[in-house]
């Protein structure tokens, strides 16, 4: 970020309206820079660990010479909490506290707050010791278990390497290294296809096993096959590298191992990691990993080459050998037609043998693959779409049935609501006649009573029915019955 001169009562002076828009510089200027996308690596010590909602707020401090200190804080992430903790031997996190630790991180920064944060992907013991012991217990537990590789083997064993499957970081130096020591001529060169996984930090072992995992996948879906795969990091401090030391890791390179030869190049010359132990055959660094594979495919090109000239030279002394037999001018006429017959022979032999060594040639096997791949490809997506056809009908058959029986169902409920309201029509119609019939009772029986047929009402006072005002008094209370019911009343006046 480019330095912003300030100088008193100088124009050197940046003028914001609101605090946000403050902020809102900072971060540009921040992003300018790759202050936020590098990593960084120090140490200090742990004074205070703080669990929240999974993650841990780790206080470190460090202390000058004239006795200044530092304090900052660091939080690691709760989906790589457990990681880290396995990976260290440790049993809580409170086991960080009080002890000396390098952290490998990134910063970021927060606008609302104006605050920067340390975030850990890595944190590793102070010195070597503590990573060799927990590598050698690793080392150990595989020894049990019969996974270290035991055989140094050579990659003559294999056919010609054809195909590779690379696992690392795109952005790796040791996968540019290995790529460019790749030396061999453009028709036998392999081809090289990359599976992507993070090389540092704690969830190195977790993505390198899901690489291995989607390698098997594609190879077993599409009936293909890698000649090798290859796992490559560039050189780094114990520190960087300890995070390969998994016993999951192992356990999946070793299995991976029946049925692709995995290879490793890890680090430097003298660096050591845990896949080195389980690997089909190790190598100190990338590079040459690239040298060896470059030198398998060159040894198979001189052998095809060594057996062409053989086989001229067998056929030149066979035609020595059979001219000093037929010198005699008796045989000359049979030499010369065997001397014929074995030049063509030989010449034929000869051409053969170039066009198989021509056709040794990677880019018409790999033609061949392809139109195979192609092939298989296209018949498994023939089977899915039949199996999704297939399943498709039957789908629709359950849906089918499943809707004609509740179609069913509902006739049938609709045939009970049917005679239900054909029985309540019949009823209504009883009652209907049988309150005409009441009805007319009441008109033939007269009197007060006959009121309720025609919507009036009877007032009684005790138990008398009262047929006029005159027999009632201001004060009074009285009962009101209609046809459906009675009701209580004062009488407040009369007119």
């Amino acid at each position: 970020m480019e330095s912003i001169p300030f100088r008193y009562g100088d124009s050197y002076l940046l003028e914001f309206q609101t605090l946000r828009e403050f902020v809102e510089y900072i971060e540009l200027r921040l992003r300018e820079t790759d202050l936020l996308k590098l990593r960084f690596k120090f140490v200090a010590d742990v004074v205070k660990v703080k669990p929240y909602n999974g993650s841990l707020y780790i206080t470190v401090s460090q202390e000058t010479v004239d006795g200044k200190k530092t304090e900052l804080t660091i939080i690691l992430w709760k989906n790589l909490t457990k990681i880290v903790l396995n990976s260290l031997g440790l049993k809580s996190e409170y086991e960080l506290e009080h002890k000396k630790w390098e952290f490998q991180g990134k910063l970021s920064f927060y606008p609302d707050r104006a605050q920067f944060s340390f975030w850990a992907d890595s944190i590793a013991p102070q010195g070597e010791s503590d990573i060799l012991q927990r590598r050698q217990k690793i080392k150990e537990l595989l020894k049990k278990e019969r996974l270290l590789m035991e055989v140094l083997h050579n990659l003559d064993e294999l056919e010609p390497i054809k195909y590779i499957a690379v696992i690392t970081s795109k952005t790796a130096q040791g996968y540019f290294d290995f790529l460019s020591n790749i030396l061999v001529p453009d028709e036998l060169r392999p081809v090289i296809h990359l599976y992507e996984s993070s090389m540092q930090g704690a969830t190195t072992a977790e993505e390198v096993i899901s690489a291995l995992n989607r390698i098997e996948t594609f190879c077993r879906e599409f009936m293909v096959k890698y000649d090798v795969i290859v796992i490559i990091r560039g050189g780094g401090g114990p520190s960087d590298l300890m995070y390969f030391d998994d016993y999951n890791l192992a356990r999946r390179i070793a299995q991976m191992n029946n049925f692709i030869p995995v290879l490793t190049g890890i680090g430097h010359e003298k660096d050591e990691t845990i896949p080195d132990f389980v690997a089909w055959r190790r190598f100190p660094t990338p590079t040459a990993v690239a040298k060896e594979i470059s030198n398998q495919i060159k040894g198979y090109q001189d052998k095809v080459e060594r057996n062409v000239s053989d086989l001229s030279r067998y056929m030149e002394n066979a035609i020595e050998l059979l001219n000093a037999k037929l010198s005699d001018t008796n045989y000359k006429t049979v030499k010369e037609i065997f001397r014929g017959k074995i030049q063509s022979v030989e010449e034929e032999l000869i051409d053969s043998a170039e066009v198989l060594y021509k056709r040794f040639s990677l880019k018409e096997y790999e033609k061949m693959i392809s139109m195979d791949f192609i092939k298989n490809l296209s018949e498994k997506m023939k089977y899915d779409i039949s199996e999704f056809s297939k399943k498709l009908m039957l789908d629709y058959k359950y849906l089918k049935d499943t809707l004609e029986l509740k179609i069913n169902n509902i006739n049938q409920q609709v045939e009970r609501y049917t005679k239900l309201s054909d029985t309540l029509e019949k009823e209504y119609s009883n009652l209907s006649n049988l309150v005409e019939e009441k009805k007319e009772e009441f008109v033939k029986i007269g009197g007060p009573l006959s009121a309720l047929s025609f919507g009036g009402a009877v007032v009684l006072k005790g138990r008398k029915i009262i047929q006029s005002k005159k027999e009632l008094s201001t004060g009074e209370n009285v009962i009101i019955n209609f046809i459906d019911g009675k009701a209580q009343a004062t009488i407040s006046g009369k007119d």
